[in-house]
């Protein structure tokens, strides 16, 4: 007897010092540490995109705020004298991102560190599959567990029929539900309503109404049974809708993303008179088609930067067409029309702006090959080449973003706003590629430099494409992509 119950509590130790170890060897880096909260950047250029620009000017941060004169502010702990000479610009603004839910690997930290990492200092959260990621993403940002950007989030998708395609999604049975359900996002402290799938024109409707009554903005996908001009939603997700609905064979992703053969010069110009007519704001995400592009040759794109930054889960399991999403199976046989979707869908860009529609950057992060922070430097490379000027594109890429976000003087350079902006060598509204030459990034007021994000870069990536990482994330994402998505797509 004894000797059975010492095998027992010999199996039992090991069974909890394998446990314990593998929970030592999924646990994230430790956080980013910012280099200072209280400083004072003197003789740089003052760069508000559009707006104007002051050189030789003195910033400082203090309490997480912004404080700007020419002759010099008392009372800042730090002086940075290596970045004189420096050009001071807002930070970034992701319209269109989703965050990572709750998992044993804890990725939240990593992604939002990859925003900041690539001067995204603020993102809009536009859903997830389970409804976790926010509150963790918040949740570790107050904890002091990591650093993150500002986040704006829409809560669950809002669907109008079952089955549902996520977890994480309200369904608005009657017009009369919308009340409900927007009352609720507004309670739980959401900004925006995210409108999906298999909504009726009466819906929509109600949604919009509701929206508007409790302070909420309206975006998302026009759904597939009605056109761009019958839907009317405030800001349209991914050009969804141009397509004439008729000219869709099926009701799945790949069509409404690739099947653009009927859109011609004639429904372009219908699309912008609407738009204005209308007040219609879009976010195009044009990385996220023009990353699809990729996947001519899967294993080609397995060399691709973007491949290479998050936790091979994703470039050999998620975003694999063979056996990955059950989305992107059969995307080769629809690469050439994507190729045709992409040269229109920016050349609606560039339409857009040049009739004085409103526009948005988003990034569509964790679709294939999109991975957070730089695929808004990628979404901004789309919009140079749809024929919008640089500072333009910048413009709309800080503030002219936060004003739909709400929140006072954010993407501002104003005495009083909030302290989240990027310090650059060169001036990036004259050459994107000083993108490159990004010095430092101040996020909520904290001071990141460029050796700090570095060597946070290398510790990450040296944990998440580990071994041991590997041999759990790898079958696990297998065996969870089964679970995930709810309804062919």
């Amino acid at each position: 007897m004894r000797r059975v119950l010492l095998l027992i509590v010999i199996i039992v130790a090991v069974s909890v010092g394998v446990v314990c170890g593998l929970w030592r060897a999924l646990t994230p880096p430790s956080p980013l540490e910012a280099s200072a909260t209280r400083f004072s950047l003197r003789n740089v250029t003052v760069i508000e995109p559009t707006v104007r620009r002051v050189s030789g000017a003195t910033l400082s941060v203090r309490n997480g705020r912004i404080a700007m004169d020419h002759g010099g502010m008392e009372g800042a702990a730090q002086g940075y004298g290596d970045l004189a000479g420096t050009y001071v610009l807002p930070g970034l603004v992701d319209m269109h991102a989703h965050l990572p839910p709750r998992t044993p690997l804890r990725l939240s930290g990593y992604f939002l560190f990859l925003f900041l990492e690539h001067g995204v200092t603020s993102i809009r959260d536009v859903g997830d599959t389970d409804g976790t990621s926010v509150d963790t993403a918040r949740g570790g940002i107050a904890n002091g567990d990591f650093p993150g950007p500002r986040i704006f989030s829409c809560g669950p998708m809002v669907a109008g029929a079952e089955p549902i395609r996520w977890a994480n999604t309200e369904i608005v049975e009657t017009p009369a539900d919308a009340e409900h359900v927007v009352a609720a996002l507004a309670d739980a402290g959401h900004t925006c309503v995210k409108s999906y799938e298999d909504l009726s024109l009466e819906k929509i409707v109600a949604l919009k109404t509701a929206a508007a009554k409790h302070g909420l903005q309206m975006l998302g996908h026009v759904p597939t049974l009605l056109a761009y001009e019958d839907a009317l939603i405030p800001d349209v997700q991914h050009f969804f809708g141009v397509p004439p609905p008729e000219s869709l064979a099926r009701d799945h992703v790949l069509d409404r993303a690739a099947e653009w053969t009927a859109v011609d010069e004639d429904r372009l110009a219908e699309i912008v008179a609407v738009t204005l007519e209308h007040d219609i704001i879009n976010t195009p995400t044009l990385v996220s088609t023009h990353q699809l592009l990729l996947l001519r040759d899967y294993e080609a794109a397995l060399d691709d930067p973007s491949a290479g930054i998050l936790p091979r889960l994703y470039a050999e399991v998620a975003w694999n067409p063979s056996d990955g999403m059950p989305i992107w199976k059969g995307i080769d046989q629809y690469i050439d029309r994507i190729e045709d979707a992409f040269q229109k869908k920016r050349a609606l860009t560039g339409r857009l702006f040049d009739a004085g529609a409103r526009l948005h950057l988003g990034s569509d992060a964790q679709q294939p090959f999109v991975v957070p922070g730089l695929s808004i430097h990628q979404e901004m490379g789309h919009f140079v080449d749809a024929g919008i000027p640089l500072e333009e594109v910048w413009a709309l890429a800080t503030w002219k973003a936060a004003e739909t976000l709400g929140e006072p003087y954010l993407g501002r350079l104003h005495p009083g706003a909030p302290a989240d902006l990027l310090i650059f060598r060169e001036d990036p509204t004259l050459d994107l590629a000083a993108l490159d030459t990004l010095e430092a990034v101040v996020a909520q007021g904290k001071l990141y430099t460029r050796a700090d994000l570095d060597r946070a870069r290398a510790v990450y990536q040296e944990h998440f494409r580990s071994a041991v990482v590997d041999l759990i994330s790898i079958p696990a994402a297998r065996f969870t992509l089964r679970r995930t998505i709810l309804r062919d797509y």
